[in-house]
């Protein structure tokens, strides 16, 4: 196959490596756990006292998703 005929899936990302798909990664595992762990505060599944400890779960969660999701689309880029 020539140059003509690659598609942007042929290509490997940067370091001459393929990337490896997003939930065989260890960055998706602790992502999953630390949103888990802050939406289960935030739901109430998890007791605190006061609405702060739910507030800070919640932005936990959230800023953890859109790190990630920034992160894999960094690295699909490449």
């Amino acid at each position: 196959m020539d140059a003509t005929q690659l598609t942007k899936s042929d290509v490997p990302a940067t370091g001459g490596t393929t990337v490896k798909p997003g939930y065989q990664t260890t960055e998706f595992w602790m992502t999953a756990g630390a949103t888990f762990v802050g939406l289960a505060i935030a739901s109430g599944a998890i007791p605190e006292t006061g609405i702060w400890p739910k507030l800070t779960g919640l932005v936990v969660a959230a800023f953890t998703a859109m790190g990630y999701t920034i992160s894999r689309g960094m690295v699909k880029r490449g």
